[in-house]
């Protein structure tokens, strides 16, 4: 394991920028375009798979970590913003024509933070498969079958493992859709050496506290990476305050409309001021709770 060379991430970008030509290609003929996603490596940064290997494939030692992280994003892959990124006011692709899903295998608890990730983005993404440890070829099949109907589709699939891509093309030949698919194998960029990554499991798994915390990274000082300390009991935890803060807003609101409908606008109605509604709606409350 060691940092990519500038050689080599400018392989992966020249393999990005091809694919997003042939991409806008296909879009300029009138197909449409679907894309299968792997996640860690392609979207995402390799930093989890990294610590997979790094921790001897320590399933126990792999979820300790990403449960530390679940309010942390994974940082993105090269992939991401050249060509899945399709949001914002000026759109690269017709979302009308151009699609994609992932297939990850991240299951349970690690599938959080694929999903965090999507929604940090705003990946505009059809289907998330989490397979676990299972084989990705008929979850290749099934994304093949709901396209296979229209003639117009090209399929891209693009992962880092030479395996998958060799399992999608054969899905695809079984399937009778070797023209209108594309396998495509996507080189691991790092941007850390194996010492930066020692260093940074280091300080992720000893962060202490019973608050979040931020740690440095150890290859950028200048970023920083978020720290449950107590993993997924504290993820629950600050989950379950927000939602509680939240259903009690929500309940103030709902009653201070009511109120504003029955005795009209604070200033112009019977209210003069919005502390003298919040303690009306509060002795509302309390009559109700204490008869």
């Amino acid at each position: 394991m060691r940092k990519s060379t500038e050689a080599e991430v400018q392989e992966v970008t020249d393999l990005v920028l091809s694919t997003r030509k042939k991409i806008e290609e296909l879009l300029r003929s009138g197909k449409k375009v679907h894309i299968i996603w792997d996640f860690d490596g392609v979207l995402s940064d390799s930093r989890s798979d990294d610590i997979f290997a790094f921790t001897g494939s320590n399933l126990k030692s792999h979820f300790a970590h990403e449960e530390r992280l679940l309010f942390e994003s994974p940082g993105e892959g090269p992939w991401l913003l050249p060509i899945a990124h399709n949001t914002g006011i000026a759109k690269r692709f017709p979302e009308e024509r151009f699609s994609q899903d992932i297939v990850t295998a991240r299951s349970s608890m690690l599938a959080m933070r694929v999903q965090i990730f999507s929604l940090a983005w705003n990946l505009p993404v059809r289907w998330m498969l989490f397979l676990g440890h299972q084989p990705k070829k008929e979850a290749y099949r099934i994304i093949l079958k709901s396209l296979k109907d229209d003639p117009d589709y090209h399929v891209f699939c693009v992962d880092d493992n030479p395996k998958h891509i060799e399992a999608f093309g054969g899905v695809s030949a079984e399937e009778g859709l070797q023209e209108r698919t594309s396998g495509i194998i996507s080189p691991v960029i790092r941007t850390y050496t194996e010492e930066e990554l020692a260093e940074y499991f280091s300080r992720v798994m000893n962060a202490a506290g019973n608050t979040p915390i931020r740690v440095r990274n150890p290859s950028d000082d200048m970023r920083g990476f978020l720290v449950l300390p107590h993993g997924l009991t504290q993820f629950r935890e600050q989950m379950n305050v927000l939602v509680s803060k939240k259903h009690g807003e929500g309940a103030t609101a709902e009653l201070r409309a009511a109120f504003v409908k029955a005795y009209g606008e604070v200033g112009r109605g019977h209210f003069k001021s919005e502390k003298e509604l919040a303690q009306a709606m509060k002795s509302f409350i309390m009559d109700i709770a204490c008869p």
